[in-house]
């Protein structure tokens, strides 16, 4: 995909192209419920913040500028936003699942083998949501810095920090006995 592709279909929805929004809903499809799928474990939950993100996007696509970041850290951020207004509506952090998961360091080939699933998502489970979040956006999902940082409202310096932090606490808890 080139660089600014999103971008130049995201102008077109602005436009009123439905063909524009499809093309964005069809590429980001598979990507963005697998985010959200392991963000949130129950299936029809998970279904139900993606729709919703996709709604948000046209909903809001008058407001959108593509000089304030690129579409996949908009469309990330709107989903990441509907899985903590979701957890706090119940009064509990977001959940999620590693059942997919098997490679952590994305961007750098670095591999973790645990000895169970159940001790990933315990240590999963034991991030600070800051850095969860940053880790599956970065390390899992794939967005470089920039778009981490652009997704969460902080800095790239500090998407960076997080995912790192996240890696290093993983890799502790995965060396522990469990």
């Amino acid at each position: 995909m080139e660089p600014g592709a999103d971008e130049a279909l995201m102008e077109r929805v602005q436009a009123g192209e439905e063909e524009a929004f499809r093309l964005l809903y069809n590429r980001y499809r598979l990507p963005l419920y697998g985010y959200i799928r392991r963000m949130v474990s129950r299936g029809e939950l998970a279904d139900e913040i993606f729709q919703d993100s996709f709604l948000n996007v046209y909903r809001a696509r008058e407001g959108w500028l593509a000089h304030q970041g690129s579409f996949r850290s908009w469309l990330y951020r709107i989903a990441t936003n509907l899985i903590r207004d979701r957890a706090r509506s119940q009064g509990r952090r977001p959940e999620f699942s590693a059942e997919d998961l098997d490679v952590f360091g994305h961007s750098s080939g670095e591999r973790f083998d645990p000895t169970s699933r159940m001790g990933l998502e315990r240590a999963l489970a034991a991030l600070p949501e800051n850095l969860r979040d940053a880790f599956w956006l970065g390390a899992v999902d794939g967005l470089d810095h920039r778009e981490v940082a652009l997704a969460l409202s902080i800095t790239p310096d500090n998407a960076r920090a997080r995912i790192s932090r996240a890696r290093q606490h993983l890799r502790t808890a995965l060396q522990e006995p469990q």
